[in-house]
């Protein structure tokens, strides 16, 4: 969190958009609620149909390092299910590599798997067994939380938040 800030302070960047749960109050800095989605857990099933059972084996949860995601690394920890790999990944091509070998669960939003390069993969959503919920925030210096151009960023950003949330299609099924 404080890299954030030191490049939010030192002016190279202007926003920071950030998962937590409570985010912890930081000198100079507002937080802005953008919102939150509900997460599915993508897998890729080798096989010949996406349909068909995956052999048994154990499966693990992908996700960003525990600094950059500690809500997410909780939430998963809560379900008890299985062991967590943190992935220094940006790239989506990157997280699709990790998925292609078979034997992971990577929690995301619906939407994103409507998108390029995620639609492509050929990856299956599963429902996670607890909800898994990401909440959204925007680390913006105060000076700038009150200006209204960012007020009509965050609240177009709150919209697509919305609507992604509430995205239609409804995930194949994956047993693990």
């Amino acid at each position: 969190m404080s890299q954030w800030c030191e490049l939010l302070r030192a002016g190279e960047l202007e926003a920071v958009l950030l998962a937590s749960v409570c985010p912890a109050p930081v000198e100079g800095m507002a937080w802005l609620r953008l919102g939150h989605w509900g997460l599915l857990l993508a897998c890729r099933l080798n096989g010949t149909e996406s349909a068909a059972a995956p052999p048994p084996r154990t499966f693990r949860f992908l996700a960003p390092p525990v600094a950059a995601a500690p809500a997410l690394h909780h939430a998963l920890e809560e379900q008890q299910l299985a062991a967590i790999t943190p992935l220094d990944a940006v790239a989506a091509s990157d997280w699709l590599a990790v998925l292609q070998r078979g034997d992971g669960l990577l929690p995301l939003p619906p939407s994103l798997l409507q998108t390029s390069p995620w639609r492509q993969a050929d990856l299956t959503a599963v429902w996670p067994w607890e909800p898994l919920v990401e909440h959204l925030w925007l680390l913006v210096s105060q000076e700038l939380a009150r200006r209204e151009a960012v007020l009509a960023v965050v609240a177009r950003l709150r919209e697509r938040i919305e609507a992604a949330e509430h995205w239609p299609s409804a995930p194949r099924s994956c047993p693990p």
